[in-house]
Order: structure tokens, then C-alpha cells, then sequence
């Protein structure tokens, strides 16, 4: 029988296989589309990460302090600059995350866009729940192969 698969509206429940997020560690996820935002923190939810969701880049910037263990879960068109615009914003407050970029139109960031990629995953949409649940465990360290550099 094939994985499970949905888009992120669905809100499936993830595979019962799913290895628990480390303790402390929050998805930060940032998402202007309201239904896409829910149904990404209600799936994430369901497998056992605490998540912080935010609809703008503002938002989750005035709310996040460094330091604060997880990942980020961004979209790469959001306003104010989108999900690069985001990461540069952290990288300049020294306080980088490993992150995850989902978009439609997917364009690939790397050091010569002023981020370390090493700690960047790529995410096209659509997507299954089991994709970004596999990617969230490699940029938190549980999944397998070394985590991304933080």
C-alpha cells in the first residue's frame, strides 16, 4: 500500500510511523493563506508538534526569540519580502533557523542570496503531510542523515 498523501488543505492524520519532535522544539510556521496556515497547523498538531502559526512575516518576527528551538515552515511568496526575506531578517539578528521553504513557483536560495543553504529545505506545492513531516524531522535533527546546520 502507497504513503498516505494530501495537500495541505486536507489536515490528514500523519502515518503512525512518525518518530516524536525533540522536546522544546516548535514549528514556527508563517503563512498568509488562512486555510492552507490552518490546515498545516492542525495536521502538524495531530502528529505531535507544538506549533506557533503566524499569518506574516511581521507577525512571527515581533513574536519569535532567539534561541527558541525548531524549525521554521515559510512560504516563499508571502508579503514583506517572503520566506527570503524572512530568513535574511533572522540572519541578521544572528538568530537563524532551520528552515523549510514552500512554494508554487519554487526558486532555490543559496549563499550568493546572503543564507547559509546548508540549513534551507525546499518544499513544492502541492505537498503531502508526510513530505513536510519527513523534511520538519531532518531540519530538527530526528530524521535520518545529519541535521542542518542551525
Amino acid at each position: 500500500m502507497s504513503p498516505r498523501r494530501a495537500t495541505p488543505t486536507s489536515a490528514l492524520q500523519p502515518s503512525p510511523d512518525e518518530s516524536a519532535p525533540p522536546e522544546g522544539a516548535t514549528v514556527f510556521l508563517v503563512d498568509d493563506d488562512d486555510a492552507v496556515r490552518d490546515a498545516l497547523e492542525m495536521s502538524l498538531r495531530a502528529a505531535g508538534h507544538p506549533v506557533a502559526a503566524f499569518g506574516s512575516t511581521r507577525q512571527f518576527l515581533d513574536a519569535y526569540r532567539s534561541g527558541s528551538p525548531g524549525c521554521l515552515v515559510a512560504d516563499m511568496d508571502l508579503p514583506e519580502g517572503g520566506a527570503v526575506g524572512l530568513l535574511r531578517a533572522l540572519a541578521v539578528a544572528q538568530a537563524m533557523l532551520p528552515a523549510i521553504i514552500t512554494s508554487r513557483r519554487l526558486r532555490r536560495v543559496s549563499p550568493a542570496d546572503g543564507l547559509p543553504s546548508e540549513c534551507i529545505l525546499f518544499l513544492d506545492k502541492p505537498f503531502g503531510i508526510d513530505e513536510l513531516l519527513r523534511l520538519i524531522r531532518t531540519a530538527l535533527g530526528t530524521g535520518s542523515g545529519d541535521p542542518p546546520a542551525p
